[in-house]
């Protein structure tokens, strides 16, 4: 089954790009073999993020990202 999940949260450093470039770097190599797509959308300190897969895939996704030290507020 298909599932979107759509969240917010704060970045814990904002004014450390390289923490935002770690991220989207990640999210590249790891979704894509996991049937995952999305967007991220980043500005002054808060992300939001679509994702869209399975809904196990998703779920596990979004288990870690909660799990993530570099953002808070998911």
């Amino acid at each position: 089954m298909l599932v979107r999940l759509l969240y917010a949260s704060t970045l814990i450093k904002p004014q450390d790009h390289t923490v935002i470039d770690s991220i989207l770097a990640q999210s590249r190599a790891h979704n894509p073999a996991k049937g995952i797509t999305g967007v991220l959308v980043y500005s002054e300190g808060v992300f939001l993020q679509a994702l869209e897969g399975g809904r196990k895939q998703v779920s596990e996704l979004y288990k870690q990202i909660c799990a993530d030290k570099r953002h808070t507020d998911v």
